[in-house]
This record gives structure tokens, sequence and C-alpha cells, in this order.
């Protein structure tokens, strides 16, 4: 099984780069990557990144054969992918029961997102990563949804048990909106209460 610093001089001679070149490129000390080959030492995440960009590799080439995380499969989050007009439709369209089914729904693409992203990581992945950054937009998209669905399920809930009359939204960005004017509102309550107090 092939160590970082076998994995590194394999890669390097491959591309019929030396150890002194290497150092140029990447910034990293000769006597480093010399002793990172020969496992004289253990090398930061940073410095395998450096050296990844300069020999233009994934850094979780350095751990191949190393029983390194493989890189997960893209999870299937179809509703979280659903256009946004789309999704609205289906929103718009629900009652107490199928709101709490599509949070549910949404929830799980959520989860699913949050652990291929903690896989990625653990795979080596980097922040800039054309798989990563998309994944977090995902994310971020699954949360808006969720988020959405939540409160439309608790206003016709409250609407149908308690005969309140709670404005029912029939898309995801005024229930987003909503939620951001109250934390605006909330912000802004507490400046004024710190400015008073002081």
């Amino acid at each position: 099984m092939a160590t970082i610093g076998e994995n590194l001089r394999r890669i390097r001679k491959s591309k019929r780069i030396g150890q002194v070149e290497l150092s140029g490129l990447s910034g990293v000390a000769q006597g480093g990557i010399s002793a990172i080959e020969t496992g004289h030492r253990e090398p930061f995440p940073s410095t395998l990144d450096r050296l990844a960009a300069a020999l233009d590799v994934p850094t979780t080439a350095f751990f191949e054969g190393e029983g390194a995380s493989p890189i997960p499969p893209r999870p299937r989050t179809p509703l979280t992918e659903e256009p946004e007009d789309r999704f609205d439709e289906r929103f718009a369209a629900t009652d107490v029961v199928s709101a709490e089914e599509l949070q549910e729904k949404v929830g799980a693409e959520f989860d699913k997102l949050q652990g291929y992203i903690r896989g990625l990581k653990a795979a080596g992945i980097g922040g800039d990563d054309l798989r990563l950054k998309q994944a977090r937009r995902r994310l971020e998209e699954a949360k808006r949804r969720t988020y959405a669905a939540t409160s439309r399920a608790t206003d016709l809930a409250l609407n149908a048990e308690f005969g309140r009359d709670r404005p029912v939204y029939d898309t995801v960005a005024a229930y987003v909106g909503q939620g951001e004017a109250v934390a605006e509102y909330l912000a802004e309550e507490a400046r004024t209460t710190h400015r008073d107090a002081g």
C-alpha cells in the first residue's frame, strides 16, 4: 500500500519534475518535499494542497492506496433540484398533510446533502472543487425549501386546528423573505436594546 510520500514521488517523477523545481512551483521547501517523500515528515493539509496545485492533480491523488475515504456518489435530490417555478406549483397545492410530507422529503434531501459534503471533505476534496461548491448551493436550496414547507405546514395546521387566520403563502420566496424580514427586525431590536442599555 503506497504512502503519501510514495505517491508524491511517483506523481512528481511521472511529470518529470525534480524536487527543486517542485519547490519553486509550490513554495514548499525542497528539504520538506524530500522529508515527505521519504516518510520522515507528515505533511500539513495546506502543504499537500500547494503540492497538488503545483503538480496539477487533486489532493486525493496523494492518498491513492492509503485507504483514504473514497469520493462519495452524488445523492439524488430531485425536489431540491426541481426548477423553482415547478417546485412552487407543487408547494402551492399542498394542504396540511401534504405540506408535512413535502417537508419530510426535502428535509431528507437536506440530510443527504450534508452527508455528501462531509464525505467529499473526508475524501480530501477542497473548497474550490466544483463538486463541493455545487453541493453547498444545493444544500442552501434544500434548507430554503425545508424552511418554507415547515412554515407552510405550521400555518395551515394553526388555521385548521385553532381557527387562526395566519397568512399562507404559495411560494418558497415568500416564506424565506418573511423569515429574513423577521431576522432583520430581531437584529434591529437587539441593536436598539443594546444602544438604550449602554
